[in-house]
């Protein structure tokens, strides 16, 4: 299995609105802490809900599933060159073209060599995870998910292998949805 998810998944927030005060309000002393230190809370707010709705989420199944058949982690966080100085982050559901490699069939979508280049990079690591079972792509192996490990594959401006990707932030949800 290959699981991930996207740095702005919060682009969701406009089909499923959540009211900041109410979300502070229903964060963990810990969780308030790390999501709010440093920035607005409407960010802190927008960050919780990536990692709360599809981040944290992601990395616990593939720690489950890490047990059986191997799982891949990933976090995509590659944002178009044209779109760069409009959206805070990957948008939910993004990554798709890449994936099946129509970004660049869709007029001006991929427009730079950059784009045509992530593209090619994430459909590749696709196409070899459903021949081969093991997504054999790019430069740097991305090794199936274990647990002790905690290593993701990040798709992005600068692609590669994470350890402990927002381990804390995610760590203080999973501990807040098991007391809750």
């Amino acid at each position: 299995m290959i699981i991930g998810s996207n740095s702005f998944e919060a682009s969701l927030m406009k089909a499923f609105p959540v009211a900041t005060d109410q979300a502070l309000a229903r964060m963990t002393p810990r969780q308030r802490a790390l999501y709010t230190k440093g920035v607005t809370d409407e960010i802190a707010v927008r960050d919780a809900y990536t990692d709360l709705v599809m981040g944290a989420p992601a990395r616990w199944i593939a720690a489950r599933s890490s047990t059986g058949a191997p799982t891949f982690l990933y976090h995509f966080s590659y944002v178009a060159s044209g779109m760069r100085d409009r959206v805070p982050g990957a948008s939910h559901g993004s990554e798709i073209i890449y994936v099946f490699k129509t970004g660049s069939k869709i007029a001006g979508r991929l427009a730079s060599d950059q784009d045509r280049a992530m593209e090619t990079l994430v459909h590749s690591c696709w196409v070899s995870f459903a021949t081969t079972g093991k997504p054999a792509c790019g430069p740097t192996a991305w090794p199936a998910y274990r647990p002790k490990e905690d290593q993701l594959m990040e798709f992005g401006v600068s692609s590669g292998l994470r350890k402990n990707f927002r381990k804390p932030w995610y760590d203080a949800d999973d501990a807040a949805l098991r007391d809750n």
